[in-house]
């Protein structure tokens, strides 16, 4: 579990929060939520299915509509992660077209829409 933290800033009110840093799953799903007592003190841990598998070429479709596309990886890659190392949650579209592929819906809020324009910005998607 980290013990590194990250001071990050919201794009959208520009306050400054601390979370845990945790590197490696961007996305993914929510199995499970429970808590181990070890020594006395009590850990929420998360079970999380990563959605981080190489996706491809992205589709023009992608392109086009700016989509953020994402693949899960087999279940037995599923990974335990303190709950407090989460910084966000997001929501993810299933694409039909493709089994195991979703689309992360970036209008949920301002802060996720920004944070995906840089995601894409980053990635090259767009200039």
């Amino acid at each position: 579990m980290p013990d590194e933290t990250v001071n990050y800033e919201s794009i959208v009110d520009w306050h400054t929060t601390t979370d845990y840093l945790q590197s490696g799953v961007i996305f993914g799903h929510l199995l499970m939520l429970f808590t181990c007592v070890m020594d006395g003190q009590t850990h929420p841990v998360a079970l999380v299915h990563p959605y981080d598998a190489l996706v491809g070429q992205r589709s023009l479709k992608d392109k086009h509509f700016q989509f953020w596309h994402i693949c899960q990886r087999p279940r037995i890659s599923s990974e335990f992660f303190s709950v407090h190392s989460i910084i966000r949650g997001a929501a993810l579209a299933e694409d039909h077209s493709i089994q195991g592929d979703y689309l992360v819906i970036d209008t949920i809020d301002t802060d996720m829409f920004l944070h995906m324009k840089v995601m894409h910005k980053s990635a090259g998607h767009v200039e």
